[in-house]
């Protein structure tokens, strides 16, 4: 068996669940030194069990991810998981998407920290940079959280991510939708959630998972202030309120701090998991 250390496996476990992880995401997860944390990304990347790649030549961090060498490592650990390897196919595309992927990683990790902790099982997560099928010879490549707007399905929309929860303790299941809003362009998220109504309104998100309720939405601001004048135009929306109660807010910063505290609606409801 291959010789690792305890960091070096938990590294590879957590890019196993998260598929992508930042340097300082990996440090947060840790709780080791930055120094450290540096330290044993590099050997692993010596020894060919993670990649690494920067979306943003600005940014300085490196994002990094299992190589099939490493899946093959926590498979030989006998290591189990809730969901399946997170392992990209082929070598990822250089886009620009940097703070949004890293802040909807922040997201994630947050989430299923807190979801442990409760003993709520995830059974599924989809992110918007996880597909299916193959652009290769089938040419049907999309996004795994591609849900239909209409019940003929001519027409689609791809939310950041879908989270599907299962509490033993009270047998249920529970479908999450997740939007992560970087920027201040109001009129954009607003477009957006109105996809959010539609899909709930034809029942897709409950179709495609089966189970036999509507989603909550979950919406994320990079900015306080983003947040608060989308609420504040969804307050004059006669057309949403019969849907108020499923769509919830929180700023990235307040998640960080106090995840379960964070979320509230347009009627000053707080989210329970």
């Amino acid at each position: 068996m291959i010789i690792i250390n305890n960091i070096q496996s938990e590294i590879l476990e957590n890019l196993a669940r998260y598929k992508f992880l930042c340097t300082s995401q990996v440090k947060y997860i840790t709780g080791k030194s930055m120094t450290y944390v540096r330290e044993n990304l590099s050997l692993l990347i010596e020894r060919g069990y993670i990649k690494a790649y920067q979306l943003d030549k600005r940014n300085s961090e490196n994002m990094y991810y299992l190589s099939d060498k490493g899946k093959d490592v926590i498979i030989s650990h006998e290591k189990a998981f809730a969901e399946n390897i997170k392992l990209p196919v082929g070598t990822p595309l250089v886009v620009r998407d940097f703070q949004h992927r890293k802040n909807f990683l922040d997201i994630h990790i947050a989430l299923y920290q807190y979801l442990s902790s409760k003993g709520i099982e995830i059974l599924k997560f989809h992110a918007y940079y996880d597909k299916t099928g193959n652009n290769r010879t089938a040419h049907n490549l999309e996004s795994k959280t591609k849900l239909a707007l209409d019940k003929e399905g001519n027409e689609f929309f791809m939310p950041d991510g879908i989270c599907i929860t299962y509490d033993y303790e009270i047998d249920e299941k529970n479908i999450y939708l997740i939007e992560m809003y970087n920027g201040k362009d109001t009129i954009r998220v607003l477009q957006q959630l109105a996809k959010h109504s539609r899909a709930i309104a034809v029942g897709s998100p409950a179709k495609r998972f089966g189970i036999a309720k509507n989603p909550n939405i979950l919406c994320v601001f990079e900015f306080e202030s983003s947040k608060q004048a989308v609420m504040k135009r969804l307050l004059t929306n006669e057309r949403f309120k019969p849907l108020a109660d499923f769509f919830f807010f929180a700023s990235l910063e307040d998640l960080k701090k106090d995840f379960i505290h964070a979320w509230h609606n347009v009627n000053e409801k707080f989210l329970v998991f």
